[in-house]
């Protein structure tokens, strides 16, 4: 994100901001329900250091943001992801369920409360992931090749990473030595401040002939992560 679209960010968050004196009318709770959603969806990017505008590290951090935060999750524009929807399935998606966006609809309406003592010890010590497994590096390589029509090695894929104009569309496909076609995914809105590794959920394997087709043909790269055939 921009400096400039930060700010912008910033100014039109704070008309949405939880007022200080908010009736609480909803058992779901920061400790007990929204603080694991927020640290598995969240906090990448919303933390002291981190690219967005504000920090959600913390209750009080958070708290303040509560409408906004309904608002960006309840119209799908948080968490970023700029996989488009039906294109493509990855491990590493962080989008919402529908059960968490009403989660946090309810906590933000609700007054946004804290919790007490005993959702804290509610709260397991090593919660599971929900999002993502572990993706294990070991024997992984890449090779970077420009947009188009290209061949590929053998082996097995296992993610792409594109990079290309802001704002930019990719669309991966690859086509198959038997004729048959892959949808990889579909990239919109094109952000290079935030470059992200799309892991395939299911990984594809890649005989000898495969390639792999974009759309557009040209003024983008990806990267393909692939591993020795299975």
């Amino acid at each position: 994100m921009t400096r400039a679209a930060g700010i912008g960010l910033g100014v039109m968050l704070t008309l949405t901001v939880a007022r200080a004196h908010d009736p609480i009318t909803t058992r779901v709770t920061w400790v007990g329900d929204i603080s694991r959603i927020v640290q598995s969806r969240c906090v990448r990017c919303h933390n002291p250091d981190g690219l967005a505008p504000m920090s959600l590290t913390a209750y009080e951090d958070a708290r303040r943001w509560a409408r906004a935060i309904k608002e960006e999750t309840m119209t799908r524009r948080m968490p970023k992801w700029h996989a488009a929807r039906g294109y493509g399935d990855f491990r590493n998606d962080p989008s919402l369920s529908p059960l968490e966006i009403a989660l946090i609809a309810a906590w933000a309406d609700g007054g946004a409360p804290r919790g007490t003592k005993a959702d804290e010890r509610a709260i397991p010590s090593n919660p599971p992931s929900t999002h993502r497994a572990a993706i294990d590096l070991r024997g992984v390589r890449t090779e970077t090749v420009p947009c188009g029509e290209r061949p590929l090695p053998g082996g097995t894929l296992v993610a792409v990473q594109p990079d290309a104009a802001a704002e930019a569309s990719v669309g991966m496909s690859i086509h198959l030595p038997d004729g048959q076609r892959r949808i990889v995914g579909w990239i919109t809105k094109f952000d290079p401040e935030f470059a992200v590794t799309y892991w395939l959920r299911t990984p594809l394997d890649l005989p000898a002939g495969s390639r792999l087709v974009t759309e557009p043909p040209a003024g983008c790269t990806v990267t393909v992560f692939l591993t020795a055939g299975r």
